[in-house]
């Protein structure tokens, strides 16, 4: 029989997982409505599709783990394969929830800083195309670099806290996944940040002189690129932090910070589809349709 603390998490992997799939099918659905109207979808368009398709996966994925590891019912599972096929499959969804925030936030500094090179100002031209090929390569790259996933999960269980562990805990293999996951794709989302703020700063600094028109739409999307940006990143390193601690520190955490771990990570998707849905103009305004026609 389920305990009262067990039975509060059911609950709170319940709530979670509705409102993740809510917000970020919501997402999708803006955007499947407008390519079904034969509305073209730009570079942006695309990544948040995609953006909002993987962290449905993740929510998803993430709530059946963390159902089975926490109620302890991986046995009920046929064998090991399907468990590693459902580790495999969160895994790749987590790299590839990284690597889109890496792509979002190199569109949004190629299309707001001014560069005077000439191999950024191509890339300024063609980055519809070069948006598409970032996204094919990197759902690719992701899903081998995860293929080791389904044979090398463990569940372990001691001193009444039971979790998973990945790789066998190969050093060279872990430090390979981390630096693909997590290290570059930051590095190339804090490069973009920087960039980007620094263009906003120069822009705030030129719309002083001319005080009347300083808060004008231009600055005002601006602002609001970089508000998505920084919140994005925000969230990848409080999850990545999560995910560490979560298994390198599991002896220490105990059973009620492991649940609270694992309740940051189930939140991570349904606050990135908010910051999404607030940080984009077509998705606030078809959100703000809906809510007030009622």
């Amino acid at each position: 029989m389920l305990s009262e603390f067990d039975l509060i998490f059911a609950i709170i992997l319940v709530i979670s997982w509705i409102c993740g799939t809510v917000l970020n099918s919501s997402i999708v659905a803006v955007y499947l409505s407008d390519w079904k109207k034969g509305l073209n979808l730009g570079a942006c368009d695309q990544i948040i599709l995609t953006m909002g398709c993987t962290n449905l996966l993740m929510q998803w994925l993430l709530t059946l783990h963390l159902m089975f590891v926490s109620y302890q019912i991986y046995s009920l599972l046929a064998n090991k394969l399907i468990f590693g096929l459902i580790s495999f499959m969160l895994e790749f969804s987590i790299s590839l929830s990284f690597w889109l925030t890496a792509w979002l936030t190199g569109y949004y500094c190629v299309r707001l800083v001014n560069f005077t090179n000439r191999f950024f100002i191509q890339l300024k031209r063609g980055i519809s195309s070069v948006v598409v090929y970032c996204l094919l390569g990197t759902v690719f790259i992701s899903f081998v670099i995860n293929l080791p996933v389904i044979w090398t999960t463990h569940i372990i269980t001691e001193q009444n806290l039971t979790t998973t562990i990945m790789f066998d805990n190969n050093a060279a293999v872990i430090s390979l996944y981390a630096t693909f996951t997590c290290f570059l794709p930051t590095i190339i989302t804090s490069f973009g940040i920087g960039l980007s703020l620094m263009s906003l700063l120069t822009h705030v600094h030129k719309m002083k002189q001319n005080s009347s028109q300083f808060w004008n739409p231009q600055l005002k999307s601006h602002v609001k690129a970089c508000r998505t940006m920084l919140l994005l990143l925000t969230l990848n390193l409080i999850f990545f932090l999560t995910i560490y601690i979560a298994f390198e520190l599991r002896e220490k955490t105990g059973t009620i910070g492991q649940h609270v771990i694992w309740y940051i990570m189930l939140s991570n998707p349904s606050l990135k589809a908010i910051i999404l849905l607030f940080g984009n103009s077509r998705l606030a305004n078809a959100w703000s349709k809906v809510l007030f026609s009622q």
